[in-house]
């Protein structure tokens, strides 16, 4: 999968925001919207790229934390994207509804 058929499948097909500005190394997806905060972070998938450009890896963003990077390598199909995505979209939801009932 090129990195623009993976933007286009994140973006189109499963509804993922992308950061506003893409770089050389990687480009983050989010969900619903671009929030960085730790506390509120909606960040699904990081896609990281090799030196030639192409997708090296894909780092699921909400099963990762400071101490422990949760990587997915090539290959990449279409399927098992989703089914990473929608368990790291239901991580960032259980998160999100925590946080605000904390401050109920």
């Amino acid at each position: 999968m090129t990195p623009h058929q993976l933007h286009e499948f994140l973006t189109s097909s499963l509804g993922l925001v992308p950061e506003p500005v893409a770089n050389l190394v990687s480009r983050t997806y989010f969900y619903q919207r671009v929030e960085w905060h730790p506390r509120h972070s909606t960040r699904v998938f990081r896609v990281i790229y090799d030196a030639k450009g192409e997708v090296g890896r894909i780092q699921l963003c909400a099963s990762s934390d400071n101490n422990n990077t949760a990587l997915v390598s090539p290959p990449f199909d279409e399927t098992n994207l989703a089914q990473l995505a929608h368990a790291e979209i239901g991580k960032v939801e259980d998160r999100l509804k925590a946080r605000a009932s904390e401050s109920i």
